[in-house]
């Protein structure tokens, strides 16, 4: 008798959650990006390897980087995104509501992002990011707070990456 509850209990925790087996391995999560006009490069918590696409904008590219991945890509997980010149406010609006990435995901600038995540690699950058805002080389730099300020007209400043291992503040345009 306690074995059925037990195992009603547990097909009921199943159903209601939505969860089956094999889902999640279903999706690639994506860690960081790097955005350099209308090309990707991608870098993914369960891979080592970096994937770059390309397409006729950002949608595009991101589909084609599924279709070389053979998954759907999770976007919402995104904890760092490498930003390079171009409509810096249009892409961040895209990132936060079409791409759903974390409030939190941070937003550095590298004139050459895609080698720079390639080389690397996103958990470097992330700590590099995080130790230019610590020593106060760079403000902090978040998508919400960037995002906020470039809509209310105000200057937006993030943390320049180099190849070097090195970091600066750079003043962010918003085209």
């Amino acid at each position: 008798m306690s074995s059925r509850i037990l195992c009603g209990a547990a097909a009921a925790l199943v159903l209601l959650t939505g969860c089956s087996s094999g889902r999640i391995h279903e999706r690639s999560y994506l860690r960081a990006a790097a955005f350099s006009g209308s090309s990707l490069t991608l870098s993914f918590f369960e891979e080592e390897d970096c994937l770059s696409a390309e397409g006729e904008n950002i949608r595009s590219a991101l589909e084609n980087a599924e279709l070389k991945n053979g998954r759907e890509i999770f976007t919402g997980f995104t904890e760092l995104a490498v930003i390079g010149d171009g409509d810096v406010r249009g892409l961040l609006n895209s990132l936060l509501n079409e791409w759903k990435v974390s409030p939190s995901c941070m937003i550095v600038y590298s004139s050459d992002g895609g080698s720079l995540l390639a080389e690397a690699g996103a958990e470097r950058l992330r700590g590099m990011a995080e130790q230019a805002v610590k020593q106060g080389i760079a403000p902090e730099c978040d998508i919400i707070t960037l995002l906020s300020r470039l809509c209310a007209g105000e200057p937006a400043e993030t943390a320049e990456l180099f190849a070097d291992g090195t970091a600066a503040r750079k003043r962010i345009n918003q085209f």
